[in-house]
């Protein structure tokens, strides 16, 4: 009954969490779907923007660490609590704004609130769940992630088309307001560690996470290949669609919805994949080589909107193996670091997305032929995207090349 009631308080914990990191991922990801609408709404280019939406990964980033050090000695309760009100506040201004400023703010808190919503859900397995668990349990977690993705896609974008991105925002500014009190009440106390216990001071713990050259590697390997969400899906990937295809923000929605699902299998499959070949980095490796390749075809051959989908689908299948980073980040620290081992991995997955953003709205701006709407704003066609994309294929192989300097941990968890 003790062990029952320990496993239901476990995934209690974890479960929430989970709608804490969903939630967020809406958030993340909805600007996507409002792209032509901000750019006439602020007069700005697709590089402002860039720099607009990325102000969310600038506060993110920046909190990782101390989100993790927070973690690793109070627990998740009261951090996710406060997160979820910055978040509330920050959609809403977001959603108020008609200056660029305000919008940058609001995406800046949105950022900072949404930062210890991944970190939670890993941290909560590492210490509840035994070790073997762990890379089915962050890859689940990132199903959940996924969903987010969805969520933020297709529905949002009925949803802007039929009442506009200001009400739409302020519709998700009310959901966050339930998930906050769903986590007072549901997410139980995570007492910290007995002060007996002998911990790692604050400068050993922060030490011992940014100065491990495999926890770094891990982080950098996992933000490359994180970049199919973080630099294409989340901004770019309908515009590009769109243009492509001549479809309206609704249909060409259905591509990332494609990816978020292949994600969501492949963050499972990839798990049982690693254990079949027991090496994650070999795991890795080949995730990156495909998803590299597979971003060729898609900008360089002339095929049918179905078939694209199909091909993006299966982009997001090998997207999956990116989790399995956080693993090896996780198997290269010690338990009471692992808050902030998994936080500062995060850190740089969410650095690299903050750089690339903006970095891919200069490409685009570089090879833009000169076509502005009747509203005044910049239009990209399908060539003008070619070599932003390319650059994430060329990413994709840097990746690969990297996991050979990657230290094996499969076989230190079945001792």
């Amino acid at each position: 009954m003790n062990e029952c009631k320990t496993l239901t308080k476990a995934l209690l914990a974890w479960g929430v969490a989970a709608l804490f990191y969903l939630y967020e991922m809406v958030l993340r990801v909805a600007p996507s779907v409002m792209t032509s609408d901000l750019m006439a709404t602020f007069g700005v280019t697709s590089t402002m923007l860039g720099i607009v939406i990325s102000c969310y990964y600038y506060s993110y980033t920046v909190l990782q660490i101390p989100c993790g050090v927070v973690l690793d000695r109070i627990g998740a309760k009261n951090l996710i609590s406060f997160s979820i009100v910055l978040c509330v506040v920050g959609t809403g201004l977001f959603a108020y704004s008609d200056k660029l400023f305000v919008a940058q703010i609001g995406r800046f808190l949105i950022g900072a609130g949404s930062a210890c919503a991944f970190v939670s859900c890993l941290q909560i397995a590492t210490v509840l769940f035994p070790a073997k668990h762990f890379p089915l349990i962050a890859g689940i977690t990132n199903v959940v992630g996924t969903f987010g993705i969805i969520l933020g896609g297709y529905p949002v974008a009925r949803m802007v088309n039929n009442v506009g991105w200001k009400q739409t925002t302020f519709v998700l500014a009310a959901v966050g307001i339930i998930v906050f009190v769903l986590a007072l009440i549901l997410i139980p106390d995570m007492k910290c560690k007995n002060k007996e216990e002998n911990q790692s001071t604050l400068q050993q713990t922060i030490k011992q996470a940014m100065w491990n050259k495999q926890v770094l590697l891990a982080g950098i390997i996992a933000g490359v290949m994180y970049l199919p969400i973080s630099a294409f899906s989340e901004l770019w990937a309908i515009p590009f669609f769109m243009s492509k295809y001549g479809v309206n923000n609704e249909s060409a929605s259905i591509a990332p919805a494609a990816l978020a699902i292949g994600i969501a299998i492949g963050n499972v499959v990839m798990a049982f994949v690693a254990r079949k070949l027991q090496s994650y980095t070999k795991t890795i490796r080949y995730c990156a080589l495909f998803v590299g390749c597979l971003f060729i075809p898609l900008i360089f051959m002339d095929v049918a909107y179905k078939i694209a989908v199909c091909v993006v689908f299966i982009i997001g299948f090998f997207t999956g193996g990116q989790v399995i980073n956080f693993t090896c980040a996780k198997n290269n620290a010690t338990l009471d670091t692992s808050g902030t081992t998994i936080a500062f991995t995060n850190g740089v997955v969410m650095l690299i997305g903050a750089v690339f953003q903006p970095v891919l709205g200069v490409l685009l701006d570089m090879f833009w032929n000169g076509k502005i709407s009747d509203y005044g704003t910049r239009i990209y066609d399908a060539s003008c995207y070619r070599y932003p994309i390319l650059t994430l294929a060329l990413c994709m192989f840097i990746a690969c090349i990297l996991t050979y300097f990657m230290r094996e941990t499969i076989m230190e968890e079945e001792d």
